[in-house]
Parts: C-alpha cells; sequence; structure tokens
C-alpha cells in the first residue's frame, strides 16, 4: 500500500476523531471552572495542558496499536481483522447517531452519570498544569470505547508506512486529533466567551452528531474500499 493512501487514511482517522465531543466538552468545564478562579493567562496554560493531555493519550494509544500490530500481524492486519475493524466502525456510527447525547436538549453524552459527575469535579478542581493535563488524559480515555476502532486504523496505517515518515505521521495524527481543542483556545483568547462556544455546541448538536457518525461510516466505506477489495 503506497505511503499516499496511507497518510489519506491517517488523516481521515484523525479528522473523525477530532470530531467527537467528550474532550472539547471537557475543556469548556476546564475554562467555565478556572475563568472564575485564575487570572485569563493561567487559564490559557491550563487549557494547553489539557489539550496536551488528551493528545497524549490519542498518541499513546495509536503508538501501542502500531507496536501490537507490528508484531502480531508482522507489517499489517489481515483481512479477517480488517473485516472486524470495519464492522466495529459501523456499529460505531450506529451508535453516534442513536445514542452520542443523553437528552435531546443539552450537550450531555450518554456516560455513566457518576464519571460525569467525577470529570466535573475534577475540572472543578483544577489548579495546576498536572492536574489539567491528567484531566486532558482522563477525557480522552473516557472516550475510548468510540476511539479504539480508529487507534486501530491509525496504528495499522503508520505501521504500513516507510520509517522516515511513521513518528511524523503519528504526531501529525495526534495533532490533528486535538485540532478543535486547540480553534477554541484560540477563539476564546481573541475574545470569544465560553457561553458563547457552549452555545454553539448546543445549537449545533445535530450538526456535528450526523457529522460524527458519518465519519465512522465513511471510514469504514473506505476501508473497504481500498484496503480489502
Amino acid at each position: 500500500m503506497s505511503d499516499l493512501l496511507n497518510i489519506a487514511t491517517i488523516a481521515l482517522v484523525g479528522l473523525v476523531q477530532a470530531s467527537l465531543q467528550l474532550n472539547l466538552g471537557g475543556l469548556i468545564l476546564l475554562y467555565h471552572s478556572s475563568l472564575g478562579k485564575h487570572r485569563r493567562r493561567k487559564t490559557r496554560y491550563l487549557a494547553k495542558s489539557y489539550i496536551w493531555g488528551a493528545g497524549a493519550i490519542n498518541l499513546l494509544a495509536v503508538g501501542t496499536c502500531c507496536y501490537f500490530i507490528s508484531h502480531i500481524f508482522v507489517g499489517k492486519m489481515n483481512t479477517t481483522w480488517l473485516l472486524i475493524t470495519i464492522g466495529a466502525l459501523l456499529a460505531t456510527s450506529i451508535v453516534m447517531w442513536a445514542l452520542y447525547y443523553r437528552n435531546q436538549g443539552s450537550t450531555e453524552l450518554w456516560l455513566p452519570r457518576s464519571f460525569v459527575r467525577y470529570i466535573r469535579k475534577k475540572s472543578r478542581e483544577v489548579n495546576d498544569d498536572i492536574s489539567a493535563f491528567s484531566l486532558g488524559m482522563l477525557s480522552a480515555f473516557a472516550e475510548m470505547p468510540i476511539s479504539i476502532a480508529l487507534y486501530i486504523v491509525a496504528g495499522n496505517a503508520i505501521v504500513q508506512m516507510s520509517e522516515n515518515y511513521q513518528i511524523v505521521t503519528l504526531l501529525g495524527y495526534a495533532l490533528l486529533s486535538v485540532l478543535p481543542m486547540f480553534v477554541l483556545k484560540l477563539r476564546i483568547k481573541s475574545g470569544s466567551s465560553v457561553v458563547a462556544a457552549q452555545r454553539w455546541r448546543l445549537k449545533n448538536r445535530g450538526f456535528t452528531q450526523v457529522t460524527s457518525g458519518a465519519g465512522f461510516l465513511v471510514l469504514g466505506l473506505f476501508i473497504l474500499a481500498f484496503w480489502v477489495m
């Protein structure tokens, strides 16, 4: 498989990963809690640490998949496992469309309520870069049941890249996966409010839900067309 096709696959996976909402929602919670306690400068540093924490989990998860795929499958996944992964992607798209948000009138995701309360509690307790970094890792880890198929696809593409490009594409994937959070950070830095960001999420929740689900569907069909058939 050519490096160009692998890069296209990794870029598509990164965009689908970026469309997920839990990390972004956690960052808004952090802003909401921090701006009332700290100076804006410190809040910006906390937000940056949160984003790096989420990116670190994505980087570690894909790197782990690369390791296991390269050792278990000796370079790439076989057709059977690719079909299983495609099935997981298609099933996830259905879950995204049907169950991603808990209520019609909010952006609360379908997570155990105890876990949601825990994330909210931790967001209120963030006072330093380490706790912000940990909160970012926690939010990315919480969405792993949805992200795991994405990690596998990205890992499978990266191990087939030329060795000179594997690290670059891995880092590129991690940065692309957290791009919406960087955009939010820049918008708030330029004067936009956290309330406006949350209103946008609420107003466009249907669009983001459909887009995310469609992303999983398109990715599954893409893998089927270019990797299996």
